[in-house]
């Protein structure tokens, strides 16, 4: 694990607590009102000067140029005010759980709740390409078998290395539950090799050098 992905946690719950306190003391002063076109507006600005002036460390860099694209492309759409307010509110929870790393035993606890809830559950096959689940249609999770028992340490069943999960269909109700016990959700740009359905991955003390995937559950 790099000394970037033990950061980022800490430094995104800065930038968007800055920009919000920004907006806050702006709409104090009446420099920006308070609806939400204004107050995209105003945060749009703020990242391009947070950009151009470097202020937040670089692992943000990325961030705040997606913000910034799509600020120029989706304009009031892009909904800053709120974003930022689920990120801090997210942010907040995990980076006062900073040294809760996942274990095995409460991933096994987690799957057990979801198959009390009628999901399909697979963790015992090992996945190659294209590997397919046959369901009729419920919510499953695919582990391949030799990445899971790899992924954890042997000695204390902690989290060691990023962990490859399948989901079909409750995509967001898998995230949501993770979330509930005080662990993130990541994004993959890798292929799924399960098919129909999409990949996430889960990393150790959730870190990582990328936002993740933001619950339902901090609506």
């Amino acid at each position: 694990m790099s000394e970037q992905e033990k950061t980022y946690n800490v430094n995104m719950l800065k930038l968007v607590r800055e920009g919000l306190t920004a907006l806050a003391d702006a709409q104090a002063e009446k420099r920006s009102l308070q609806n939400p076109v204004s107050e995209t507006h105003f945060l749009g600005n703020w990242i391009i000067t947070a950009l151009k002036e470097k202020r937040f460390d670089i692992i943000l860099a990325g961030d705040l140029k997606i913000w910034l694209q799509e600020s120029r492309t989706l304009g009031p759409k892009a909904a800053f005010k709120q974003r930022f307010e689920k990120i801090e509110r997210v942010y907040t929870q995990i980076c006062e759980l900073e040294y809760k790393n996942l274990t095995q035993f409460v991933l096994e606890d987690i799957l057990t709740e979801l198959d009390n809830e009628g999901w399909l559950i697979e963790t015992e096959s090992n996945v190659t390409d294209k590997f397919k689940l046959s369901s009729s249609g419920e919510n499953s999770l695919v582990i391949c078998a030799e990445v899971y028992d790899r992924a954890f340490s042997d000695t204390d069943g902690v989290l060691e290395s990023p962990l490859s999960v399948f989901i079909r269909h409750g995509d967001l109700a898998f995230i949501d539950k993770m979330f509930s016990h005080g662990y993130l959700v990541f994004g993959s740009t890798n292929r799924s090799i399960v098919k129909r359905h999409n990949r996430y991955i889960l990393r150790p003390f959730n870190h990582a050098k990328k936002l993740a995937i933001l619950p339902t559950l901090a609506d």
